[in-house]
């Protein structure tokens, strides 16, 4: 292999790695310890008349407030 072909692969693999590193940054930005959030299901699609639609897009989604008590 020549030199310049080793350059082209490694920087193919740094792109790639850093891709994977910017996309696995905003999934953790959605995930908060502690309470739920709506935002957790942002990117869940479901099938809506034969088209993939996002889940916020066909149903109303809400958490409770942290302050309030589930009915005995």
């Amino acid at each position: 292999m020549s030199e310049d072909s080793l350059d082209q692969i490694l920087k193919s693999a740094e792109h790639k790695m850093s891709t994977a590193i910017d996309f696995l940054g905003r999934d953790l930005q959605s995930v908060r310890t502690g309470r739920a959030s709506p935002t957790l299901l942002d990117r869940i699609q479901v099938d809506y008349y034969g088209s993939p639609t996002p889940i916020n897009g066909v149903a109303n989604i809400s958490t409770p407030d942290a302050r309030m008590r589930p009915a005995p």
